[in-house]
Order: C-alpha cells, then sequence, then structure tokens
C-alpha cells in the first residue's frame, strides 16, 4: 500500500455495464485495485456503444482500463459457484442492473452479505432501488430531462438542450467511488459490510443541487448574476468573460474605450450594472466583434480579468497548459492510427501505456487467468471453455 497505490490488496467485482458502474471500478482499479469485470460472452453493452474497434469502443475503453476480464455466462449451472467463489473473496461488489435483475440471477445483496459479511455492495440503478420508477431504464439523456437539466439548459431561443457529456453518468461514478471510499476505511476496524443504493438519480441531483436550491425560492433568473458578463461573438470565434467586481468592470472599460460607460455614475456598483444589463452587453459585443477572439483573450488575461476564448475539444487537448500538467494520456488500440487520449485522474501516477492499469482488457481476456486462481486447473478450464460457460480472448478480432 502506498500513496500512488491506495487500495493495493483490495479485490473488486465488477458485474456492472455501461459508464457510471464501470467508471467507478476503473476508479478502484487505477488506486491499486484488483477489479476482475464480470461480463457476458457478448461483453459489456458499452463495447457496442458507437462504432466498436478491436472490442472496444471510447466508453468500454477508459470505463475498464487496469481491469481484468472474466467473461461468463451467468445463467448456466456453474456461474452461482464461480461468483459466489470470487465474492468470498471480495471487499468490493459493483452491480448496475435494473432493481430485481440482480436478485433473479442469484447475487443480490442479501444471499451475497450473508456470504461475505465484510462486502461493500454497491448498487448502480437510474432511479433508485424504490419508488415508482425503479424499473424504469434509464441512459444519461433521460436523467438530464428527469431532473430538470435540460430546461434549465435553455438557449435563448427557449428550447431545451442536452449536454452530450454525459454527465449524470460521471457524476453518478464519482459519486459511487466516494461511497466506497469511506466504507472501505472504516471497514478497517472490522466493521461489517455495507449496501450501497446509488443512482443516475441522485448524482443528477447533486450536480445540480445549488441551480435546485435556487430554483425552490421561485423562478430562476436566466440572466447573467453580473453584467456584463456572458459569451460574446467576436471577429473569429467566441469569448467568455465574466465581470465580478467594480474595479474589473473599470478595467474593462478602459480596454476598450468605453470612457463613457465608465463615467456613469449609474454603473458604479453590480446591481446597477445588472439593470442595464442588456444595454452592456451590447455595447462591449459592438466592441468585441472587431477583433478576434485570441486578440481579446491575451489582451484581457494580461489585465487580470476572467475570461477564455471558445475552445473544441482538439484544441483543449493540443493546449501548452494541458501538455504542461500531464493532464492526459495517450493509449494505443490495435486498428486505430492515433491513441486515445485518457484523462489521469487526480492524486495518482499517471497511467503508463503496457501496464496493467494503463491497459483495457477485450471481453474474456483473463478468464483463464482468474479461473486458474479459484483452484480450477487447465483441463477444467477447458471443458468451462468448451461448454459455453467462459469465453477466453484469443487475440484481437480482425478489423
Amino acid at each position: 500500500m502506498s500513496f500512488e497505490r491506495p487500495y493495493e490488496g483490495i479485490k473488486v467485482v465488477d458485474m456492472s455495464q455501461g459508464i457510471a458502474g464501470p467508471y467507478c471500478g476503473m476508479l478502484l482499479a487505477q488506486h491499486g485495485a484488483d477489479v476482475i469485470k464480470v461480463e457476458p460472452h457478448q461483453g459489456d453493452w458499452s463495447r457496442g456503444l458507437g462504432t466498436p474497434n478491436h472490442d472496444h469502443t471510447e466508453y468500454s475503453f477508459v470505463a475498464n482500463m487496469g481491469k481484468r476480464s472474466l467473461a461468463i455466462d451467468l445463467k448456466s449451472n456453474e456461474a452461482l459457484g464461480i461468483i459466489d467463489a470470487l465474492v468470498a473473496e471480495a471487499d468490493v461488489f459493483l452491480e448496475g442492473f435494473r432493481p430485481g435483475v440482480i436478485d433473479r440471477l442469484g447475487f443480490g445483496h442479501e444471499r451475497m452479505m450473508e456470504l461475505n459479511p465484510g462486502l461493500i455492495y454497491v448498487s448502480i440503478s437510474g432511479f433508485g432501488q424504490v419508488g415508482p420508477l425503479r424499473h424504469k431504464p434509464a441512459m444519461d439523456p433521460v436523467l438530464q430531462a428527469f431532473t430538470g437539466f435540460m430546461k434549465d439548459n435553455a438557449g435563448h431561443d427557449g428550447i431545451p438542450h442536452r449536454v452530450n457529456t454525459v454527465i449524470n453518468d460521471m457524476s453518478t461514478a464519482l459519486y459511487a467511488f466516494q461511497a466506497v471510499t469511506p466504507a472501505l476505511y472504516i471497514k478497517g476496524d472490522g466493521v461489517p459490510g455495507r449496501y450501497l443504493d446509488v443512482s443516475l438519480m441522485r448524482g443528477a441531483a447533486n450536480l445540480s443541487g445549488i441551480r435546485m436550491m435556487t430554483a425552490s425560492r421561485g423562478e430562476l433568473n436566466p440572466k447573467p448574476r453580473t453584467a456584463p458578463s456572458g459569451i460574446f461573438r467576436c471577429a473569429e470565434g467566441w469569448l467568455q468573460l465574466v465581470i465580478l467586481q467594480d474595479k474589473d468592470f473599470a478595467t474593462l472599460c478602459d480596454l476598450l474605450g468605453l470612457d463613457d460607460l465608465k463615467a456613469d455614475a449609474g454603473l458604479q456598483d453590480i446591481e446597477a450594472r445588472l439593470s442595464q444589463a442588456d444595454m452592456l452587453v451590447a455595447r462591449v459585443g459592438e466592441v468585441l466583434l472587431t477583433k478576434p477572439a485570441n486578440h481579446w483573450r491575451d489582451l484581457l488575461t494580461k489585465a487580470g480579468l476572467q475570461n477564455e476564448m471558445l475552445q473544441n475539444f482538439q484544441q483543449f487537448l493540443d493546449h501548452p497548459q494541458v501538455a504542461e500538467t500531464g493532464l492526459f494520456s495517450h493509449i494505443g488500440l490495435p486498428g486505430l492510427e492515433k491513441p486515445l487520449p485518457i484523462p489521469n485522474p487526480p492524486g495518482i501516477p499517471k497511467i503508463q501505456e503496457g501496464t496493467p492499469t494503463g491497459t483495457s482488457p477485450v471481453t474474456g481476456q483473463h478468464s483463464d487467468e482468474v479461473m486458474g486462481e479459484l483452484g480450477y486447473d487447465a483441463a477444467a478450464i477447458a471443458d468451462l471453455r468448451q461448454r459455453d460457460v467462459i469465453t477466453t480472448w484469443s487475440g484481437w478480432a480482425a478489423s
């Protein structure tokens, strides 16, 4: 155990699929845990979410980094004994089925925690384990709609918009990882295991907590809380500008040649400027349209004002600040010309290609290895494979 690998010696059985559960398992693996991904013969469904390449998509590639894969038919007669043997030695169990499904498979939390009283059992679902919507399937867009996020994210045209980033899956993964951490900590004092009910709905609510508290006090104000702030079109590109303090407004006026606004006694505090926000945005917008966004970014940054030009993802990836901080590792995948950028989680060493934590398994890549650790000899493993109880990876599939 070390600061770099604090979960070394921790064993995790990850039966989740998709994004939220697997990404939580990936974080545990990156922190040193031995994470065995249990998936069906055809693989976790995220392996087909998009355009697959050698048994991976971007979703499955990042969400399974550092794990070992056991491909098994969970409905086979032998599956119960195999999974029981894994769970008996595990510290954490992750599952992401709709409520009731995992119980029908025979791996519900009551039986698993009776088998292993110290087990931290994590159920990740769309709406939670109880309530009228508990059986409803739900991916990230459904929760963006249900929790109010989409309506709050309306454009100036009043049309609600979905955010392409799977914010609810990712936030739920982080909240699940956060919930496992103190459970593992207290378990070290001999405290029994714990059942954790984590849902995308709960993750979404926490992510938007401040906006929801504001909404509970009345109608949300769609206008900025500072002025002149917002997104401005420039001669080339776009700029995000935040003017918070009175001195910032004076500096902005100096830089943009808006002497009349600086001298206006009716614009000397935030509330006064908010009352004339439309006029201020229009005046500032006229000036910003005269030059490219990178010109204004450099000028405003030098003056200490909060701003940044709008970038696409590739511009962000190529930025010197990103390179200097080592934010991404670049991991190759057979069949792709360029390696994939993998964000390095905070607080642990950079992911290195070719290492166990820098490898994302294909379906069943470690089936023989895991079964051998459970005491099965080569003949028994071959028999299970012959009868399609398990699948063993045998090389990259043809492109």
